[in-house]
Formats: structure tokens, sequence, C-alpha cells
């Protein structure tokens, strides 16, 4: 054997050794259903990943309620460092009779992070002086907000359902992320890229909103005081305005008004397309 073809070889192995060490030996839950408590310490950040599925409690302390079948309580692992609370399985779980996972959250929460398959949703109102949410991979998030300073981040394809109330909110949504949001503000600012998704219900003061790259702004149903619009590269904007209307649209950008704004346009190139709607009532 060459020297040359011992190296291929070599590599080869180690190639194959790695990836078979990092495979996950799998297992089934005994559907023997009990369940665990721990306290942990306070965190300010929260990640979720892998295929958990977390619900979210206020609490005065952090703690941590699992209920699963018996002999998965020693897979699901979960630690705090660094003021920041990670799950994660040293096996991989394929089936059982219950997962059931409860996170009692405290007043120093700030960011909630899912990638992957991960999930959270709150059975209560999250209220925090301020939060940011992020969200990539296919995760998912259902989430009851009040907070007067509010973030999104979501990205990939990510889906989230939220129902916020704020100060000022901020949106910025990438890829194929898809939202659906009802809100209660003053402020709101939505940046939407490469196709990403938004379909927003609510009322506000005032509304800015930049599309850009086949990506859709869905807010028929969002009323504001004033709104300003710039849409490029095939995106499209349904815009509530019952004030005034400011408008930049480039490319083949198309943008549907409703309702009876005062329009200014500072840019309308290419062919882009300005549509009057009028608003239909909600079945």
């Amino acid at each position: 054997m060459t020297m040359k073809n011992a190296l291929v070889t070599f590599v080869i192995c180690i190639l194959f050794s790695t990836s078979y060490a990092q495979k996950k030996e799998k297992i089934k839950g005994d559907r023997n259903v009990t369940v665990s408590e721990a306290k942990i310490n306070s965190f300010n950040r929260l990640v979720v990943g892998e295929n958990f599925e977390i619900d979210l409690i206020e609490g005065n302390e952090a703690e941590i309620f699992i209920e699963a079948d018996d002999n998965l309580h020693d897979v699901i692992k979960f630690n705090v460092a660094d003021s920041t609370l990670y799950f994660s399985t040293d096996k991989n779980i394929t089936t059982f009779k219950k997962m059931n996972i409860k996170v009692t959250y405290t007043n120093t929460l700030k960011q909630i992070e899912t990638s992957e398959n991960g999930q959270v949703s709150s059975l209560t109102s999250i209220d925090l002086d301020e939060l940011t949410l992020v969200h990539s991979g296919s995760s998912k998030a259902y989430l009851n907000i009040k907070a007067p300073m509010f973030k999104l981040i979501n990205n990939d394809k990510a889906k989230l359902k939220l129902n916020v109330t704020t100060d000022n909110a901020t949106f910025e949504l990438n890829d194929n992320s898809k939202v659906e949001a009802l809100i209660e503000g003053n402020t709101m600012q939505v940046d939407l890229l490469q196709r990403a998704n938004a379909k927003i219900e609510g009322d506000l003061s005032k509304l800015e909103i930049v599309a850009d790259n086949n990506s859709v702004f869905n807010g028929r149903h969002l009323s504001s005081e004033e709104v300003i619009v710039e849409c490029d590269l095939n995106s499209k904007a349904y815009v509530n305005s019952v004030g005034q209307l400011s408008l930049s649209s480039k490319g083949n950008s198309e943008v549907f008004i409703y309702n009876f704004p005062a329009i200014t346009i500072t840019a309308f190139e290419g062919t882009s397309k300005l549509h009057k709607k009028e608003l239909k009532k909600k079945k």
C-alpha cells in the first residue's frame, strides 16, 4: 500500500469513528410515568434545542418540573452555566408515554432562544421589563408577553405565534421564518429579508417596515397612526394607516393600502405597484 493510499484509509477510518461516536444510542420510554422536581440557580437566558418542548411559568424561585417515563429522567440533562439554562439528552429518545417539562423562571429572565426542533410555550403571561426572543432551525414558540422593551430575531424556518403588549417592539425576520402576532403598543420596527413572512394584528402609534427580497408583511389588521414602509426586490406589504403613510417602493414590489391615510411617496421605481384596498371584516 502506498503512503498516499494509507493516508486516505487512515482519514476515512477517523471520520467513520468520529461519526459513530457522535451518534447517540437510542432509548425507548418504559411507560412507567414518574415525576421529578429540582430547584436551580436563577438564569437570565434560556436555550431550548433538540426536540424539547418546554412550558414556562413565572415564579419566585427557578425550578424544573419533569413528568416523564421513569427511565428517561436520567437521559434528560439540564444545567445553568454563565446564567444560561441549557437542556440536552445523552441518548436519542425514540418513543415515550409522557414528556412534560415545565420551567419556572424569575424576573431575571431576559432572553429565550430556540433552535433545531425545540419549542417553548407560556402557560401564563411572561411579564418582564425587557425580553429578547431568538429562534432558528425549525423551532416553534407560542408565547404571551408583556414587556416595555421587546425584540424578536427569527431565522430559518422557525414559526411563532405571539401575543405581545409593549411600548417598543423590534422584529428582525430572515430566511423563510414566519411569525403571527397580536400586538398592542406604541412603536414597532419590522425588518424582513429573504422570503420572511409576518402576519401581525393589533394597534400601534407608529410602525416602520423594511421588506426586502421576496418577503411579505401582512398588516392589514394592524392599525397605526403613522406608517413608514420601504419595499424592494419583489416584496409585498399590506398596511393599515389611519393617519400618515410614507412610502418607498422599488423593483417589482407591491404595497396594499387599507384605510384612508395621507400618502407621501419618497420613491416609486421599477415596476412597483400601489393598490388601494377595502378592509373586510374578520369572520
